[in-house]
């Protein structure tokens, strides 16, 4: 969700926290 957008900047893949929430 919403999360997955801020893991693009901090994990730079949107399946970064996306994934993960």
């Amino acid at each position: 969700p919403l999360i997955g957008l801020i893991g693009i900047f901090f994990y730079g893949s949107y399946s970064g926290l996306g994934s993960s929430l």
